[in-house]
C-alpha cells in the first residue's frame, strides 16, 4: 500500500475533489431537457417519413394496377378476342404456377427460383409488348408476339413441372427399392 500512497499523493490535483460550480445541476437538467425534446422530433420525423413512404408505395401500386387495367381495357375495345386469349392463357399459368408449387420440395427449390426468375423476365417483355400495344395497337406483330410470350411462359411452366415429376419419380423409385 505504500505505493498507492505515494501514487495518490503526486497525482492529487489531476483528481476532482471540490464541488461542483453553482448551478451545475440546473445546467445538466436544461441539457437533459434538451436531448428529450430533439429526441421527440426525430421519433416524430420518423414517423412521417415511414407515413409518407407507405402512401407513396400504395400509390405507386395503385397506378400500376390502373394502367394493366386501362390497357386490358384497350385491348379489349380493339378485340374482344384478344381479351378472351389473355384470360385464357393467364388461366392456364395461373393453374401451371399452383401445381408446381404443390409439388415443389427443398430439393427442388433451385429449380423453381430459377424458373421463377424466367418468368420475371417473359412478365417484362409482356409490359413492353404492353406499352408498344398501347401505341400502336394496329400492329399484328405486336399481337403475335404477345401471344408468343404467353406460349414461352406457359411451355416454361409445363417443362418445369415435368423436371419436378421426374425428379420425384426418380426419388420414389430409389426409395423401392432401397437406393436412398
Amino acid at each position: 500500500m505504500d505505493s498507492l500512497d505515494k501514487f495518490f499523493s503526486k497525482n492529487q490535483e489531476n483528481f476532482d475533489v471540490f464541488e461542483p460550480k453553482i448551478g451545475h445541476q440546473n445546467r445538466f437538467k436544461q441539457k437533459l431537457e434538451q436531448r428529450n425534446i430533439s429526441g421527440h422530433k426525430t421519433k416524430k420525423y420518423f414517423y412521417w417519413a415511414a407515413a409518407a413512404m407507405l402512401v407513396i408505395s400504395m400509390s405507386l401500386v395503385v397506378i400500376r394496377y390502373n394502367t394493366i387495367r386501362k390497357q386490358q381495357q384497350k385491348m379489349a375495345e380493339v378485340s374482344p378476342k384478344i381479351k378472351q386469349s389473355t384470360d385464357y392463357f393467364a388461366m392456364i399459368i395461373k393453374d401451371e404456377l399452383k401445381e408446381i408449387k404443390q409439388i415443389e420440395t427443398p430439393e427442388t427449390q433451385n429449380i423453381v427460383a430459377e424458373t421463377m426468375h424466367q418468368m420475371s423476365i417473359l412478365e417484362k417483355d409482356y409490359d413492353k409488348l404492353l406499352k408498344d400495344f398501347k401505341h400502336n395497337n394496329d400492329n399484328k406483330l405486336i399481337i403475335n408476339a404477345m401471344i408468343e410470350n404467353f406460349r414461352k411462359r406457359i411451355d416454361l411452366l409445363q417443362y418445369t413441372k415435368q423436371q419436378l415429376e421426374e425428379i420425384k419419380n426418380f426419388k420414389h423409385q430409389n426409395y423401392e427399392h432401397g437406393k436412398i
